[in-house]
């Protein structure tokens, strides 16, 4: 355009004579093209395929940005075949970047893989001087440690940290052993959030919610670490990895844009670049399907169930696992391995049950099929995966062939072994809860008709086959909460069970303690395994609210009220790096450790008793400091009063005497009968 202009006004010489003519500041033509990507390695293909990439290439790219108008080129050579690249020109340079970073590498079949460049660079390199010229040296700008806490000595010696929310107040604290909580530094806030807190998964991140998005905090002074912009947001899941979380907002919901979602967005964490948006899933009866997806325990794949189908995502491209869904008509319900990319899913019965239900284990990507497991008279099945991936429970509800009676089997998958074995354990009683020992092979059910007092049975997976370790009659539980370090399970029971704990060691089979916390509404382990908390909310009560502590064996050191109290959070640790066999040497020689930690806590009694000491004689130097400098200003005040009276003060002195008074007090009378 300036060019234009100059063309037209080339007879004015001064510059100043242009701005009058045109009437402004003389145009400044773009020369960027920062908005622009070259994407190489491309199919090469004829005319009549031209219409088909284009359309594949634009697809990919449009969910970054806006396109220009006509803004793919393909550049055909004189054989009308395309050359193996193109060039892409989005509205804005954000949406180029944010294609850049995810489009860089995408696979588009084994033969093309993308390389994504900017046009920029190639000007940049085009007129790299022939003299190198160093650059200046950049200012380093510290950034914050986001894992500060974990080098604390006080997380090393196995204090972990907690949230609260009372009221508008969220507050982060140190769980000190000596049952006095320290708040953290910095971590003590009013309307930090509009409604809930959340830590990530790995405790990096603690997330607050906000009428315009979400945003992530970190570091030791709890500074904002990202930001999620999206409007009315009410749910959030991190992926097991913090690499990227997933919103959802209930405002487009009814009139949400299929070509342009803005329900359920996914994020990356790090960039804070919006990755790919989705239209929200709705189950039987019309509620939102929460979470929106289930993650891989590598990040490396995310899924959800749709009409027949098994939907996989890979990332960090968002696109479907090989362009294509699984097809699994009538699929009901799927989760991940805890540790293995391994999906098991489950379908019911079809066709008035001449076909029968299953639960099948698919390995992910190679979609293979390694193990089936055929079911009949099936009402319903939960699948229940241990926490190291080594064991699949599949509770199944099941009838006779004449629908008059049910019962409950476990089909007991031992996933790691040969041909993946399957054990079945058959109850006769409802099973009104299942859990599994965490890194462990034992697992409890309560099951019984009894509701109040249903029976719990605790068994064991190591050997070739189940075996059932003890059965507690007649228990006052509905829910189990084992330590995350295995050994030890809370026996609770919530809502309309008062609110009852029982302490229940594992190893020994046997009760440690007893307790009850009325109102009862969460029963949480903190991450060492060492402590419980039990919670009465304000979301559902009004009265009471607070949370109680108690060791891992039952003993209440804690017990706080708090008014319009709502959360509390222990913050989670990222996950052990020492091998099981590194594990099983400190289980080994655990009377060593424990000599040398008790020592240690010993010297830290001990300075802190000299500290207290310490601290004792300084406040009573300084008393005595102070009486002597009270006593020298009434000294001087005395005498010169006595001057002012025109007296002596050595005379006054002699006059005065000082009268001692002793006053006696009988505290308490003891008689001691003396034989004779």
């Amino acid at each position: 355009m300036t060019e234009v202009i100059r063309h037209r006004v080339s007879h004015y010489e001064d510059e100043e004579d242009i701005e009058d003519l045109i009437g402004e500041p003389e145009a400044r033509l773009e020369t960027s093209f920062a908005n622009v990507l070259v994407v190489d390695n491309l199919p090469v293909v004829n005319e009549e395929k031209y219409g088909k990439l284009s359309s594949v290439i634009n697809r990919i790219f449009s969910n970054f940005g806006e396109l220009a108008t006509d803004g793919l080129y393909m550049p055909l050579d004189d054989s009308k075949m395309t050359q193996g690249f193109a060039f892409v020109e989005f509205l804005s340079k954000d949406a180029a970047e944010k294609a850049l970073a995810q489009t860089n590498g995408y696979k588009l079949d084994k033969s093309h893989i993308f390389k994504v460049s900017r046009f920029d660079d190639f000007k940049k390199y085009d007129s790299v001087p022939e003299e190198y010229k160093a650059p200046e040296k950049e200012e380093i700008k510290d950034r914050d440690d986001l894992l500060w806490w974990l080098l604390d000595k006080r997380t090393q010696k196995g204090i972990d940290q907690f949230v609260i929310r009372q009221g508008d107040m969220t507050e982060v604290y140190w769980n000190n052993k000596d049952g006095k909580p320290e708040i953290v530094e910095h971590a003590s806030r009013s309307l930090w959030t509009d409604t809930y807190v959340l830590w990530s998964p790995l405790g990096t991140y603690l997330t607050t919610f906000h009428r315009q998005g979400v945003r992530l905090w970190g570091g030791e002074k709890w500074t904002p670490q990202a930001r999620f912009p999206h409007n009315a947001v009410k749910l959030i899941e991190f992926s097991p990895q913090e690499n990227f979380i997933v919103t959802f907002s209930p405002q487009y919901q009814e009139n949400d844009d299929p070509k342009d979602p803005k329900c359920i967005i996914v994020w990356d964490v790090r960039t804070g670049a919006k990755l790919r948006s989705f239209l929200a899933s709705t189950n039987a009866t019309g509620n939102i399907v929460w979470p929106a997806f289930q993650w891989s325990h590598d990040d490396k794949y995310f899924a959800r169930i749709g009409e027949d189908l098994l939907s996989v995502y890979e990332t960090p491209s968002m696109s479907l696992l090989d362009k294509q869904s699984i097809k699994v008509p009538g699929i009901k319900e799927f989760c991940w391995s805890p540790k293995q990319n391994i999906i098991s899913y489950f379908v019911p019965e079809r066709d008035s049950g001449n076909i029968p239900a299953k639960v099948v284990l698919v390995e992910i990507p190679s979609r293979k099929e390694l193990r089936q497991k055929n079911l009949v008279n099936v009402n319903d099945c939960k699948m229940h995966w241990q926490s190291n991936g080594k064991y699949l429970s599949v509770k199944v509800d099941r009838h006779t062939k004449n629908k008059k009676k049910t019962f409950v089997n476990f089909e007991l998958f031992r996933v790691l072994e040969k041909d993946i074995p399957i054990e079945n354990l058959e109850l006769q009683d409802p099973v009104h809860a299942f859990s599994w020992e965490p890194k462990g092979d034992r697992f409890a059910i309560i099951h019984g008709e009894n509701t109040a007092k249903p029976d719990i049975s605790f068994y064991q997976m190591s050997g070739k086959r189940y075996t059932l370790l003890k059965t507690l009659e007649k228990k006052v539980a509905n829910h189990l909460f084992w330590s995350p370090r295995g050994d030890f399970i809370v026996l609770a029971g919530l809502r309309n069970l008062n609110g009852a704990l029982e302490f229940f060691n594992v190893n020994t089979l046997e009760t440690m303690g007893t307790e009850e916390h009325m109102m009862c509404t969460a029963v949480d382990w903190d991450p060492s395994g060492r402590f419980v908390t039990t919670t009465v909310s304000s979301w559902h009560h009004q009265l009471d609210t607070g949370y109680n502590m108690y060791t891992f064996f039952g003993k209440n050191i804690v017990k706080v009220l708090k008014d319009r109290f709502s959360q509390f959070l222990w913050r989670p640790r990222p996950q052990n790096v020492l091998t099981a066999a590194k594990l099983e040497e400190i289980k080994a020689n655990l009377q060593t450790y424990k000599a040398r930690y008790n020592e240690e806590d010993k010297l830290e009694a001990e300075e802190i008793i000299a500290a207290g000491l310490r601290r004792k004689k300084e406040l009573r130097d300084e008393f005595y400091r102070l009486i002597d400098e009270r006593r020298a200003e009434r000294q001087a005040h005395w005498d010169e009063y006595v001057r002012l009276l025109g007296r002596d003060p050595v005379e006054v002195a002699k006059e005065t005497k000082e009268h001692e008074e002793v006053v006696e007090e009988i505290l308490d009378i003891v008689e001691t009968v003396v034989e004779k």
